[in-house]
């Protein structure tokens, strides 16, 4: 069982796949099996890398999404993995979006799946804030994490998302009141953080949305990616908070079609010219270095 000794934890991680590196982190009270159609769907072209976050499946600690950036990047390094790209979804957008902020030399490209947490926003402030007002009066995560309706039009797979989110109930706060005791700090923080200017951001950016997401709102997505400098929106249909379970062949080609036109930008680069002024080129004819 691949084990790695990750800052103060052994944090389990799993590798699937060839190609470019690609780590996806899971949401809170979840696990790294949440991925596991898309590590399928990808792993002929891209080496995926999943893994259990701080407290949450075969890992220890404790559950503390906002840190999440420091255990990335020390799985990296442990991997010796140079850049990637990184997909965290819901509570694992913070450890994506911080390594992307605070080390875009490490990445290819970012994934936001149904998060918009790490970039600080009117819009994350004017959300958190009703998050507290809603979690005062019994509002329960669990309970809208997913669509409905997906009970009625694919059961199986509502069952099986069902018993994956159980799968931490150990160790995740059990009600709305003690789960406002747990990360309520949280909520404040993103309540009352000064908004940044993200406009001139320059890691390539998809932002995704289920169509009636209850928890990370269409509207928030949508106003966050306006914020994020050359960032896409795409919005899922028929979808709740969990795209990638709910309609993962929909949000599969539209994340394939995403990294892949990256790919091709990054190809696109390597292929150009370099710019070299006139007295280098003079240098380059005669056979001296450009130095």
């Amino acid at each position: 069982m691949p084990i790695a000794k990750i800052n103060d934890i052994n944090l389990y991680y799993d590798v699937e796949g060839q190609g470019d590196w690609l780590i996806f982190v899971h949401g809170g009270g979840s696990s790294h099996i949440t991925w596991w159609r898309q590590v399928y769907a990808l792993r002929e072209r891209y080496k995926c890398v999943t893994y259990d976050a701080r407290g949450l499946g075969q890992s220890e600690g404790i559950e503390d999404a906002p840190s999440g950036g420091k255990d990335l990047l020390a799985l990296m390094e442990h991997l010796k993995i140079d850049k990637a790209y990184l997909n965290g979804h819901s509570a694992g957008g913070w450890a994506v979006s911080t390594i992307a902020q605070q080390h875009p030399e490490r990445v290819h490209g970012l994934i936001m799946t149904d998060t918009p947490f790490g970039f600080f926003t009117p819009a994350l402030s004017k959300w958190s804030a009703e998050m507290l007002a809603k979690f005062e009066k019994g509002f329960d995560i669990r309970d809208n994490s997913l669509a409905s309706y997906q009970a009625q039009v694919d059961p199986k797979s509502y069952f099986l998302n069902q018993t994956l989110g159980r799968l931490n109930a150990g160790v995740r706060p059990g009600d709305p009141a003690q789960y406002t005791k747990r990360f309520g700090a949280v909520y404040e923080r993103m309540r009352d953080t000064k908004p940044v200017n993200y406009s001139k951001f320059k890691v390539p950016t998809l932002f995704t949305v289920g169509e009636v997401d209850a928890l990370t709102l269409p509207w928030l997505i949508r106003a966050t990616a306006k914020e994020v400098g050359g960032a896409k929106l795409v919005e899922v249909p028929r979808s709740g908070h969990g795209p990638g379970q709910e309609q993962s062949d929909i949000y599969n080609a539209l994340l394939l079609d995403f990294l892949q036109s990256v790919d091709a930008k990054r190809r696109d680069a390597k292929a150009k010219p370099p710019k070299w002024s006139l007295v280098e080129f003079f240098h380059s004819i005669n056979g001296n270095s450009r130095a």
